[in-house]
């Protein structure tokens, strides 16, 4: 595996390439690029990604990250470490919005201008950031969606996302960027006694979720356990407490709540105006048929052994002892169809790849979900990282692939985290890297940045931007299925399709299938979002009513 190289108390030392990743673009450390030693340091950087495929961006997003720009003196180094011209690594660099070659003068704020957004108030959110920011120690850039769609608008400060912002408190939020002030920390599971569950994802975090969990960490006799969201976000933060075995929901609920919820005795599930009650029987979870997000609020999205434990790993051993061939029928017949729009039949798409003769193959899971209203393929990422992992695990086995990609919008640093975790976690268990459950078959995952390029969404200028390459969609034929990744046959899917199929392998096809209606079979992720009371997410099957 190649190695790369990070910046640690003024020396560099080599990492692998995912762990330098789980930053993401925006978690910026400035130095000062001038002497010659940290001129060294970052050459080590670039050197780094020498034996990377397609590395010139992972190279880029770690030049930036380490400097909090990309020297132009280092194009040069660039360009020799990748064996490309000069003129190609400028064409990256200027083709993708995120990389900058000058300093900026302070944290990064990006304020959202989509449509959902745009819809609350984003349009004068914008203008007041760029009138408080104007000359300032701090850069305000617009963003074409940050994947907060239902509790906008939205806003995020060196990557850390804030919702509901106004015209009032984003003054407060420049005037923080512009102070330094610190950004609140995440909070891992951690404690020991009664079970309080208080969700970490992105949208919950933006609610406050952190600053709750930093009080319940600091109160004697609670266990908490950071879990996804349900998808109610209109109530989040929204905190569940296991009494007798069921977890009572209480929410919205800020850290301020906190005193006066354990006073009317939220430990025992005690009554309160911010109760809701056992969270199954809440009516959004109650209307649900989840398949594809059925862990996703219930687990602790860090944890394997919660994953397993919650039904995680079936269908990859179910798989695992089938022959490739049965597990892409498996696939076809439970009537399972792409999500990224085009809605193109998942087992058509895996047999086309299985029955080439190459023996290379790729699969690729495009995680670049940018178009306004849509944040499913975010919460899934944050919420059960593991099923998404197992799903493009059972396709690389599937076709005769050995490895995967994911590649992820660099808005989403919150996800990158989550799966870069759920990869080592999952490599240590054995269901990836060497030898998957024992067997011969041998499958690794690498997690891809992508770069603010909102035509990468498209699944050639994906394949083109992996490969390091300005995001270019590519002329059809030929197909990715035959002429992909590295010019290999390819299977591209999207979050949702590969993350559903670990329920099917599971269940079998024939469950999948009796979902539905008509030629769409199985269910729906229906995001809600814009300028309504109600915001999230909701999965039914095809053919539901409203």
């Amino acid at each position: 595996m190649a190695h790369n190289a990070t910046l640690i108390f003024g020396h560099y030392c080599p990492i692998i390439e995912r762990a330098l990743s789980d930053f993401g673009p925006y978690r910026l450390r400035l130095l000062a690029v001038s002497t010659a030693p940290h001129r060294l340091q970052l050459e080590a950087i670039v050197r780094g990604f020498g034996t990377t495929p397609g590395g010139l961006l992972p190279a880029l997003h770690a030049l930036q990250h380490a400097a909090g720009y990309i020297d132009r003196d280092l194009i040069d180094v660039l360009a020799d470490t990748c064996n490309i011209s000069v003129a190609e690594v400028h064409g990256v660099i200027t083709f993708y919005k995120d990389f900058r070659t000058t300093p900026p003068a302070g944290p990064i704020v990006h304020v959202c201008r989509a449509e959902a957004c745009q819809a609350r108030g984003g349009r004068e959110v914008w203008e007041r950031a760029q009138a408080k920011g104007e000359g300032k120690a701090v850069v305000v850039e617009e963003v074409f969606c940050l994947g907060h769609c239902a509790l906008g608008p939205a806003v995020a400060v060196d990557g850390h996302l804030m919702g509901g912002v106004t015209t009032k408190t984003i003054d407060t939020i420049i005037g923080n960027a512009i102070a330094r002030k610190p950004l609140p920390e995440s909070i891992d599971s951690c404690g020991d006694g009664v079970t309080v569950y208080v969700p970490r994802d992105a949208a919950s975090r933006a609610a406050g979720s952190d600053e709750v969990a930093s009080v319940l960490t600091q109160t004697p006799g609670v266990r908490v356990v950071r879990n996804g969201s349900w998808g109610m976000l209109w109530l989040e933060p929204m905190i569940e407490v296991v009494v007798d075995g069921t977890r009572i929901a209480y929410g919205p609920v800020q850290a301020t709540d906190i005193p006066k919820l354990l006073k009317a005795g939220l430990l025992t599930g005690g009554d309160h105006k911010l109760r809701l009650g056992p969270t199954m029987q809440l009516p959004w979870m109650q209307r649900q048929q989840r398949v594809t997000f059925q862990r996703v609020g219930l687990v602790d999205p860090r944890s394997a052994a919660d994953y397993e434990a919650n039904g995680g790993i079936a269908g990859l051993r179910r798989a695992i002892g089938m022959t490739p061939s049965a597990v892409v029928q498996e696939v076809t017949d439970s009537g399972l169809r792409g999500r990224g729009g085009a809605a193109f039949p998942t087992g058509i798409k895996w047999k086309t790849v299985l029955e080439t003769t190459d023996a290379t193959k790729y699969i690729v899971c495009n995680a670049d979900e940018g178009d306004s209203g849509t944040f499913a393929d975010r919460m899934l990422m944050e919420g059960d990282p593991f099923m998404l992992l197992e799903g493009m695990t059972i396709a690389g086995f599937a076709v005769g692939a050995s490895v995967g990609y994911i590649y992820v919008r660099s808005e989403y640093p919150e996800a990158i985290e989550a799966l870069n975790e759920a990869i080592k976690a999952a490599t240590a268990k054995g269901w990836l890297g060497e030898s998957v459950l024992g067997t011969d078959f041998s499958f690794y995952i690498h997690v891809r940045v992508g770069a603010g390029s909102y035509v990468c969404g498209e699944e050639t200028a994906l394949l083109e931007s992996l490969e390091g390459k300005r995001g270019v969609v590519r002329a059809k034929p030929p197909l990715p299925a035959h002429v992909g990744l590295f010019g290999k046959p390819t299977v591209i899917n999207n979050v949702l399709s590969l993350g559903t199929v670990p329920a099917i392998l599971a269940d079998g096809a024939a469950a999948y299938a009796a979902l539905g209606v008509g030629r769409s079979r199985g269910t729906q992720v229906l995001q809600l979002a814009g300028n309504i009371a109600r915001g999230g997410i909701f999965e039914t099957a095809f053919g539901t009513t409203l």
